[in-house]
């Protein structure tokens, strides 16, 4: 079985991913990490030095090989990833897809806690960060939306997260 955890940054992909990925006995990977190591750099310097469309063109011919190597995972993509080169058709044809979904204040409240660690928005200052997220995210949902299942995650604990999705996957 393959599963993919997608939705916006903030909203716990990799987090419930390594919890799933330990109750199910899968390996989990996060197409960041890939990225990052296959290019030797870091995500927000890869942005900076050769901008976004180079960098979702790569990354989506990273995801096209992971699909040709991996068999049975739990994998983890950046918020952006479903978005572009028709990448949510591609998670959608090679694994079973589950959209983290919350409201974007949630995502703002956790993201303003963590924005030091995140590059891309580690400089705005709380109303641009607001900001930022609800530009961001309106434009995303639609893609988001296509997923296998949708799973709302708002104040909910990981572990009640992760059994909704176990008990998804045996439906």
């Amino acid at each position: 079985m393959k599963i993919t955890l997608i939705g916006y940054m903030g909203c716990g992909k990799t987090s419930i991913g390594k919890i799933l990925s330990k109750k199910l006995k899968f390996d989990f990977y996060d197409l960041d990490d890939l990225l990052v190591k296959n290019q030797h750099d870091s995500i927000y310097n890869l942005f900076k030095k050769i901008g976004e469309n180079s960098f979702r063109k790569i990354e989506h011919l990273i995801l096209k090989n992971f699909f040709k190597k991996k068999k049975r995972y739990i994998l983890s993509v950046g918020g952006g990833t479903p978005c572009y080169y028709n990448n949510i058709y591609l998670l959608n044809k090679f694994s079973k897809t589950f959209y983290l979904k919350t409201n974007s204040y949630t995502l703002f409240k956790r993201l303003y806690f963590e924005k030091e660690t995140r590059p891309l928005i580690a400089h705005l200052s709380k109303n641009e960060l607001f900001q930022f997220i609800l530009k961001h995210f309106s434009k995303r949902i639609l893609f988001y939306e296509k997923s296998y299942r949708k799973i709302d995650i708002t104040g909910k604990p990981k572990k009640d997260i992760v059994e909704e999705i176990t008990q998804s996957l045996n439906q």
